[in-house]
């Protein structure tokens, strides 16, 4: 896909964009129930958006503090049309650009186990068990920044 524009930026900015992109992939594919999918934390996370030449959302995620000098990012999603076009490269390079930048030295990550091997390539190495996230096997990845 060579026409997309990324955001990055407030909730109250792409919170609309992030939410349909949310809303097709966790709740209507995957079936999480929509109370689970919803938080006050996307209220203070840095959201990323990457819009189609038309202007639709299309691919989406956010950064959130961890610790200290950890972030973490989460409700990485791509419409299931367009996995494989690099869309999910480009939010998670722009969300872990956007740690660097505030001073974070460690990413870290909830995987679906069936996306770990995206996040390998791009970096991330898994740390502990696979474990259970509304019902979904997930392992943590982390990447260090310094």
């Amino acid at each position: 896909m060579s026409t997309t524009t990324l955001s990055v930026g407030p909730w109250s900015a792409l919170g609309s964009a992030a939410s349909q992109v949310r809303n097709a992939v966790f709740v209507q594919e995957q079936g999480i129930p929509a109370e689970m999918e919803w938080d006050v934390a996307d209220q203070d996370a840095v959201h990323a958006v990457v819009y189609d030449a038309q202007g639709e959302p299309v691919a989406t995620g956010r950064l959130l503090p961890q610790s200290p000098g950890v972030a973490r990012i989460g409700r990485m999603a791509v419409l299931k049309t367009l996995r494989g076009s690099h869309l999910g490269q480009r939010v998670l390079e722009a969300l872990v650009q956007a740690a660097r930048e505030r001073g974070d030295v460690e990413v870290c990550l909830h995987a679906q186990t069936s996306a770990q091997g995206f996040y390998e390539r791009l970096g991330f190495t898994p740390r502990g068990a696979v474990y259970a996230e509304v019902g979904i096997p997930h392992i943590e990845m982390f990447l260090d920044i310094r």
